[in-house]
């Protein structure tokens, strides 16, 4: 249940960054090297308004299909999330990598609450393998 609380805070975030006139907030530009590009995959679910991408290419297939429910595949439950939700943001404040994961402490919303993301490389980019 944790984890569907916190992908519905994540999806408010990107859902609504579609609808702004402004770039969103962004917290890649906080970091360098590996710990950057970590920080630019929180960035880009952030961002982005298409929940095939998301399944596809931001979230690790394993995780894709552990959100998969009620028949419906990953694409299906995130578009249908996004019509759920409620407005928030997501702040990366610190990436720790080890090897080939990486856990990444990301702030949400204006409340302080926080959550921490998992990573793993998948060849040259990383993907969400959990959201805390």
């Amino acid at each position: 249940m944790r984890t569907l609380t916190l992908l519905l805070a994540l999806l408010a975030a990107f859902a609504l960054a579609g609808c702004a006139a402004t770039q969103p907030n962004t917290s890649a530009d906080d970091f360098k090297g590996a710990e950057q590009d970590v920080a630019q995959v929180i960035d880009d679910l952030k961002g982005s308004r298409d929940p095939e991408e998301v399944c596809s290419r931001i979230f690790a297939d394993a995780f894709a299909k552990s959100l998969a429910a009620g028949g419906r595949d990953c694409p299906a439950e995130v578009d249908a999330m996004l019509h759920d939700v409620s407005d928030t943001d997501l702040q990366v404040r610190d990436v720790a990598i080890s090897g080939s994961t990486a856990r990444a402490e990301v702030r949400q919303g204006d409340d302080g609450k926080t959550a921490t993301f998992e990573l793993a490389r998948s060849g040259s980019s990383w993907q969400i393998t959990s959201l805390g």
